[in-house]
């Protein structure tokens, strides 16, 4: 039997929906069992992609007659998805995952499964710790997640499914359930590089791509049929992508270009190993591609990125990010960055700083190294401490704070038309907030407390920049629609 995404199960009986046409309710059946209205809790971990595939569980989800609920205790259905990238999601993930066993023990019907790259690698043994977990899903398995809820409720439980996708074509349809006019498009999977710090390709398997016609359709759909304005394409290492095809990302976002209402598009994440002089190219021609780009770097220094199996020179690093400035001059740039890389020197950790003064970055996520089993750098002897990867953490934040602060300073003044995507409260003061092009985020006063900007077009002008944010003033209201009068 084939399986992985897209692929149910033939021997589960398929939803059977009605709906009564006099109160509106929805009946589902599955073969003998009836399910009724339920709710679901769901917490994603991780990274964007995770969000995506949670996207399509959710979705799936609803022809099983279950919504989406914010509280735990009102959930008849707890679903995690997990991330093993970064000890702070683990620890999280984990945390979560045992306090379900006190929720479980005031409603006895509560199920509690697990997806992700933590269930891909760990799903059997997870399943026989915890007593109260009642099954565990893998990354390429997660469109038979209707299939597994069946089973769980016919009393089949504690078992897993991690198994891969071993169909000739990567293909899938995007299935959002938000309704804002954002959207996250998987154009390719896995990934072939194997960093040494990496278990992406343990959890995620091998790069396969989606046809560029099918991307084309599905985001085509996407923006007729349910209003996306902006897509984020996503992949583990988004610029493999058609490699497998003999087609191009760049020949993919050129082909985007052409779809009527669609206005924006960004993609995640890249590997700059693949990034290529046609790929540079559209950063300068495309009228539709985002101003920004995240090109993780990981750290400054050659014999790290060696020992990283990184595949690339700082020379050559630093010789793309002048080429996408000549490209594009509008282009902001960010990274990722790695601290304490094992048996990183002090002079190797220098060599980041010093990175950090060449590139210019808007800003960075950066972490400390942290040992993932199974990569080949847990298998290499290490003589950092946690105590010295932390100092060096702090002081590349504290280092990158310095020079996004006077980079932003130049912001001030400035005008730019954002997407608001939500508020908070800011010293006790209800701010919106949206994001420009380019990624920057920016704060915001109403014209009065009633006023919903919820996913509104609006002109913005920056007053004042810090290093981590910006306000500025509301200067015109545009609606829901991308104006294309201006």
């Amino acid at each position: 039997m084939s399986t992985g995404l897209g692929v149910r199960n033939p021997e589960v009986p398929k939803e059977q929906i009605t709906v009564n046409p006099n109160t509106g309710q929805k009946t589902v059946r599955m073969g003998d069992l009836e399910f009724p209205p339920r709710k679901v809790w769901m917490k994603t971990f991780g990274c964007q992609m995770n969000y995506h595939d949670s996207e399509r569980i959710l979705s799936h989800l609803t022809d099983l007659n279950f919504t989406r609920t914010d509280k735990v205790d009102d959930a008849d259905m707890v679903l995690f998805n997990t991330c093993a990238i970064r000890d702070l999601s683990n620890n999280k993930f984990y945390s979560q995952l045992g306090e379900m066993k006190h929720a479980k023990k005031k409603k006895e019907d509560l199920v509690v499964g697990i997806g992700g790259c933590v269930a891909q690698t760990e799903g059997k043994e997870l399943v026989k710790k915890y007593k109260h977990l009642d099954f565990a899903f893998g990354t390429d398995v997660i469109d038979q997640i209707n299939d597994m809820v069946f089973r769980t409720y016919s009393g089949d439980n504690k078992f897993t499914i991690n198994s891969w996708d071993r169909s000739e074509n990567f293909s899938i349809e995007t299935k959002i359930t938000h309704g804002s006019p954002q959207a996250f498009v998987n154009i390719i999977k896995g990934c072939n590089k194997y960093c040494t710090y990496c278990i992406v390709p343990y959890t995620r398997g091998k790069e396969r791509s989606r046809k560029k016609a099918e991307v084309i359709e599905d985001v085509r759909k996407l923006v007729e049929y349910q209003g996306i304005q902006e897509v984020t394409l996503l992949g583990q290492n988004v610029n493999s992508y058609g490699h497998d095809n003999g087609e191009t990302l760049s020949e993919l976002i050129m082909g985007l270009e052409e779809i009527n209402g669609l206005q924006l598009i960004r993609y995640t994440t890249s590997h700059p190993y693949d990034v290529s002089d046609e790929l540079i190219a559209v950063h300068g021609t495309s009228k539709k591609l985002s101003n920004h780009l995240h090109l993780p770097v990981q750290s400054g220094s050659d014999g790290v990125l060696k020992r990283m199996h990184r595949e690339y020179t700082i020379e050559h690093y630093l010789g793309l990010l002048e080429k996408l400035r000549k490209s594009n001059p509008n282009i902001v740039l960010s990274t990722d960055i790695i601290a304490g890389f094992v048996n990183e020197t002090d002079e190797e950790h220098r060599m980041t700083l010093d990175l950090l003064d060449k590139a210019q970055y808007d800003f960075i996520y950066s972490y400390a190294y942290s040992m993932r089993n199974n990569t080949r750098a847990s298998k290499m002897e290490d003589l950092l401490t946690d105590d010295i990867r932390g100092e060096r953490l702090r002081e590349i934040q504290k280092y990158q704070l310095g020079i996004q602060a006077k980079i932003r300073e130049k912001l001030v003044g400035n005008q730019y038309r954002i997407l608001v995507e939500g508020y908070g409260n800011m010293g006790g003061v209800k701010k919106w907030r949206g994001r420009t092009n380019c990624n920057r985020i920016v704060h915001f006063l109403p014209s009065s407390d009633e006023q919903d900007l919820q996913w509104n077009w609006v002109d913005v002008k920056v007053t004042s920049a810090t290093a981590l944010s910006c306000q500025g003033d509301l200067l015109e209201v545009h609606g829901r629609r991308y104006p294309t009068s201006k």
